[in-house]
């Protein structure tokens, strides 16, 4: 049986379901849906992730595709599936230090398709409208962060064992100079990385110079 990205399987058997649901912002009602969702389709345990998605966790594999079609059905184009994770800050109008004039959730949604357009791995993107970054955008496969003159790029963050920070390759750009230049950072690692390999370890090996002329970066 075939699932999507968002699904996750289990040593034991079992599936999480994870959905990303206008970037973390969910109302009490949808609260309510994903109770009753996880009722019906027999889901013993819920959990809100650092990536701010709701994922539905003890899914048998009969229930995976009825559960996921229901999601569809409740939530329909609020409901977001890039390939990996992408994790945007609150904003405009929720946070006192988002610089006035981006709108990250609305640069995500267009990253969404990105990621969908290339098979580069399960790749952590970040949105943040202000340099401090509280979605941790610089420790993020490719971030993306509002400054005062435009959008900057940085590419080869990583958390987890080995911590890096991602390098800025570009600033002071427009929402659709960041989507090229994300499209092509997406093209360069589908085509140049080792099985399972990240971007922390993809530059290690190849070299920010060599990504940076891929994508058509001049020093």
């Amino acid at each position: 049986m075939e699932f999507n990205t968002q699904v996750t399987a289990h040593k034991d058997n079992t599936y999480a379901v994870a959905i990303n649901v206008d970037f973390g912002f969910f109302t009490p009602e949808d609260m309510i849906t994903i109770g009753e969702l996880a009722k019906k389709h027999n889901v013993t345990k819920i959990m809100a992730t650092t990536a701010k998605k709701i994922s539905f966790y003890n899914v048998a594999e009969a229930d995976v595709n009825p559960l996921w079609d229901d999601i569809k059905a409740a939530f329909g184009d609020r409901l977001h599936t890039p390939k990996g994770k992408i994790i945007v800050c609150p904003g405009h109008g929720n946070c006192k230090f988002a610089m006035p004039g981006f709108d990250g959730h609305a640069l995500a949604a267009r990253l969404v398709k990105v990621t969908q357009a290339h098979n580069a791995g399960k790749l952590k993107l970040a949105v943040a409208t202000c340099p401090r970054c509280c979605s941790m955008a610089q420790v993020r496969d490719v971030g993306v962060y509002a400054a005062a003159k435009g959008w900057t790029v940085t590419v080869g963050g990583n958390g987890g064992a080995k911590p890096a920070v991602g390098t800025p390759i570009a600033k002071s750009l427009s929402d659709d100079e960041v989507v090229a230049l994300v499209d092509k950072i997406y093209a360069y690692i589908e085509a140049n990385k080792n099985g399972h390999e990240r971007s922390a370890k993809l530059l290690a090996r190849l070299g920010l110079d060599d990504l940076k002329k891929a994508v058509g970066i001049a020093d």
